[in-house]
């Protein structure tokens, strides 16, 4: 289950930033929110790349392990 949510969580996260954004451009005229809209955006591909690299990371391993696995059968 934690696997799920860790996926899902930037587009959670780039879903949430982006609702308060329009909610209070909408409410308001002042452009306040922009700078604060686009700081907390790079949050979004940093999510991403930390579960894209864990996950390279675990296919790196599961590769190294097949391999070991091919050696020790043609031995």
């Amino acid at each position: 289950m934690r696997q799920i949510i860790r996926h899902w969580l930037p587009a959670a996260f780039c879903a949430v930033i982006s609702i308060i954004a329009l909610f209070v451009s909408v409410n308001s005229r002042a452009g306040w929110w922009s700078p604060t809209f686009f700081a907390f955006l790079p949050m979004c591909f940093f999510f991403v790349g930390s579960v894209t690299y864990q996950m390279q990371c675990e296919i790196r391993e599961l590769r190294k392990q097949l391999a070991e696995m091919q050696a020790k059968q043609i031995d």
